[in-house]
Parts: C-alpha cells; sequence; structure tokens
C-alpha cells in the first residue's frame, strides 16, 4: 500500500514569481478560494521554520501545521501535520511544495506530496492526490493572472517613462 500522495504540474509563470508567493506559509488564503483564513501562530514570520499556521477552510474545518523547511535555493517548502478539527485520519503526514525552472519555456515545474503514516486508509491518499492535483490547477490559474497582470502594469509604467521621456 502507498503512503504517498503525489501531484504534479507546469505552471506557464516564470519559477521566481512562483516561488515568491509560495514561500510565504501564509500563501493558502490568498491563493485558494476555499481558505477563509490562513494565520500565523505567535504573530511569526511567514518564513520562520518552525512556526505554525492555522488554516481554516470556508466550511470550517481548520489545521495547524509547523513549517519544516523553507529553501530559496531548492524552491522548496516542507511542513507537518500537527493538530486538526475534525481530527485526521492518520498519525502523521509531512508535505513538501517543490518547485523546477523549465529552462526551454521560462515555466514552472511543480510538485506537492505527501508521506503519511502506515496507519492512513488507502482511499485518503487517493483522495489528497486528487486535492493536490485541484490545487495545482488552482494556483495555476491564479499566479497566470496574477502574473499577467503584473506584466501589464511594467508595460504601462515602462510606457509611461516613455512618455516623460519624450517631452
Amino acid at each position: 500500500m502507498s503512503t504517498r500522495a503525489f501531484s504534479s504540474t507546469i505552471i506557464n509563470v516564470p519559477i521566481n514569481f512562483v516561488w515568491q508567493h509560495l514561500r510565504d506559509f501564509t500563501f493558502p488564503e490568498r491563493l485558494f478560494d476555499s481558505v477563509e483564513s490562513c494565520t500565523m501562530e505567535d504573530d511569526l514570520p511567514p518564513t520562520t521554520v518552525g512556526a505554525s499556521r492555522t488554516i481554516v477552510w470556508s466550511d470550517g474545518q481548520s489545521r495547524v501545521q509547523r513549517l519544516l523547511e523553507v529553501s530559496d535555493q531548492f524552491h522548496r517548502v516542507v511542513y507537518e501535520l500537527e493538530m486538526s478539527d475534525p481530527p485526521a485520519e492518520y498519525t502523521a503526514c509531512i508535505t513538501t511544495i517543490q518547485l523546477y525552472r523549465v529552462t526551454d519555456t521560462q515555466s514552472t515545474y511543480i510538485s506537492w506530496s505527501s508521506d503519511f503514516s502506515t496507519d492512513v486508509a488507502p482511499t485518503l491518499v487517493v483522495f489528497e492526490q486528487k486535492a493536490y492535483a485541484d490545487n495545482l490547477e488552482d494556483l495555476a490559474v491564479h499566479l497566470v493572472e496574477k502574473y499577467r497582470g503584473a506584466q501589464a502594469d511594467l508595460r504601462a509604467s515602462q510606457e509611461l517613462l516613455r512618455a516623460q521621456a519624450n517631452q
């Protein structure tokens, strides 16, 4: 029985743009419509290894997760489940989100995976894998929109500067 859920996709946005949004541990609130809130415990910065976040979904479920790694070198975030309401159907779970630069298209390969304790039900692994695929699809939509908006703002600023320089 597999105790690993894994999903991946390509996001047609440069890796640095994707990373600036995902390295902040409170990213779920800004990028997923189903998340009502995502707050850091003890007012710690959202990139502090060892810090915990509380995620509350719109259906009232919540989870507390502890940040284990933020790697700017490897574009990776790793965290573990500390508490879940309602209680999780497994003893432990460590999740990794990893980005890779796709050099020929200047896009980003992203993987989202979790390793569960052996008491996890196979159906839950399948459910989580589907959830990660859905999350990645949502991420791609949000980040492509944000990137296009940022590019449009940049072009408008450049045109304004050119117009001012020509006066």
